[in-house]
C-alpha cells in the first residue's frame, strides 16, 4: 500500500505546482507513459481529464489538462466527495 500513498503524494505536489492546467510532459510522466500518445488521446478526445483544441488552421494545437479535473478523475471521487472530505 505505500506504494499507491507514494503515488498519491506525488500527484498533490503535482496539483500544488499546477493549480490551473497540467502540462502535458508532467501529466505523462506521472502516467508513465509517452507524452505524444498523451497528446493523441486529448486531440482524439480519447483522455476523460482533458481536450485539445486549434484556433485557426495551420496553428499549433493547444493541449488543455484541467488540474481538478485529473486530481478527480484520478482519484476516482467527485468535487462533492472532496469538499464534504470522503
Amino acid at each position: 500500500m505505500e506504494i499507491i500513498k507514494e503515488k498519491i503524494r506525488e500527484l498533490e505536489k503535482l496539483v500544488e505546482e499546477n493549480p490551473l492546467r497540467l502540462p502535458t510532459r508532467a501529466v505523462a510522466d506521472f502516467l508513465g507513459i509517452n507524452e505524444e500518445g498523451l497528446k493523441a488521446a486529448l486531440t482524439r478526445g480519447n483522455a476523460p481529464f482533458g481536450f485539445a483544441y486549434q484556433k485557426t488552421d495551420g496553428a499549433y494545437r493547444v493541449m488543455v489538462i484541467p488540474t481538478v479535473k485529473f486530481y478527480l478523475w484520478f482519484m476516482n471521487t467527485t468535487g462533492q466527495q472532496v469538499l464534504r472530505g470522503e
